[in-house]
């Protein structure tokens, strides 16, 4: 069976979703076994890439599984993705380039943006339905305060 782009859109929105509602389960599903996922930017100051995370599905569910343990903003974070280029590697991957904003809401309700950045994901595409096999959320953002106690 053949993977549609629309069937790969689908994919990367539900990662930003299932992260927004906490469905950490659910959001782990869309990986496969061997995925890497990280978090990297430019640093002007330095000239050169910092990298902020490097894990991989052992790594990421024992950092979700802690979540409820970490002081963390009270707040929720709602991400908003664009999927721009979706590009055939071969019959197995496809490379997808998607422009993410994320919104952070205090409990009082003021809405503000608290980073934006780019998916760099590669997505096997050779079973019957896609997963995501490496993501590198590439921030422009570099001043997160605090941080968070999710993935962006």
């Amino acid at each position: 069976m053949t993977i549609t782009d629309d069937q790969i859109r689908n994919l990367i929105h539900k990662s930003c979703r299932f992260l927004d509602a906490e469905e950490f389960d659910d959001y782990l599903d869309l990986y496969t076994e061997e995925f890497e996922y990280r978090i990297t930017n430019y640093s002007r100051e330095i000239r050169r890439e910092q990298e902020w995370m490097d894990v991989n599905r052992g790594e990421m569910k024992g950092l979700l599984a802690n979540v409820p343990l970490h002081f963390r903003l009270l707040g929720s974070f709602m991400r908003h993705a664009t999927v721009y280029e979706i590009e055939r590697d071969g019959a197995d991957t496809a490379k997808a380039l998607t422009y993410v904003t994320i919104y952070y809401t205090t409990p009082e309700g003021a809405t503000s943006v608290w980073a934006v950045g780019r998916y760099h994901d590669v997505i096997d595409v050779s079973g019957d339905t896609p997963l995501i096999a490496d993501r590198n959320m590439k921030l422009e953002t570099r001043e997160v305060g605090i941080g968070t106690h999710l993935p962006m």
